[in-house]
């Protein structure tokens, strides 16, 4: 006897899942907002896994809000440096070496991935990499991980900021 269509589509879940790692919390990025949820469920004693397709940290720490600061600062510096040219300030020559800005940049930006994995590997939080896609309503796909609760912290992307230079924002070259 033939299997119908439907049965030949959906193969029994136990043949599906045969690898099935189960978690009580599976949270889908790494930035901070995921990264307080995993290490609060774990500090109450869940069974916590992470899973993000890019490297851990999330928008914030490796390209927003924080690296944002550093660049923002540079600029808002020279703009009060010119504000009080005759007001006795002098510091004539002052000005951006783009390059040697990026590099400070990334000092503080590169570590993250790795010392955020190292903290949640520590804490008894189980790392992933890889993109997350739903099997079903508790099921994602990178490495048939299962959990009571799923967490979506994808966060955002920097807003475009529409200006002349902008692709500059990520080279280390500087702008000319």
């Amino acid at each position: 006897m033939r299997e119908s269509r439907d049965e030949e589509r959906e193969p029994n879940r136990k043949d599906v899942h045969p690898m099935l790692r189960k978690f009580e919390l599976i949270v889908i990025g790494t930035g901070e907002a995921g990264t307080s949820a995993a290490y609060g469920c774990r500090s109450e004693g869940w069974e916590v896994a992470v899973i993000d397709s890019r490297p851990y940290g999330g928008t914030c720490s490796l390209r927003g809000c924080d690296p944002k600061k550093v660049l923002v600062g540079a600029a808002e510096l020279l703009d009060w440096q010119g504000r009080m040219v005759g007001k006795g300030v002098r510091s004539e020559g002052m000005k951006i070496d783009w390059s040697e800005l990026m590099e400070f940049k990334r000092t503080f930006t590169e570590p993250v991935p790795e010392s955020r994995e190292h903290g949640f590997t520590e804490d008894g939080i189980v790392p992933f990499h890889g993109a997350a896609r739903f099997i079903d309503e508790r099921t994602v796909e990178d490495d048939e991980l299962s959990g009571r609760y799923l967490l979506i912290a994808t966060g955002a992307r920097p807003v475009k900021l529409g200006i002349t230079g902008e692709e500059h924002f990520h080279h280390r070259s500087r702008p000319q």
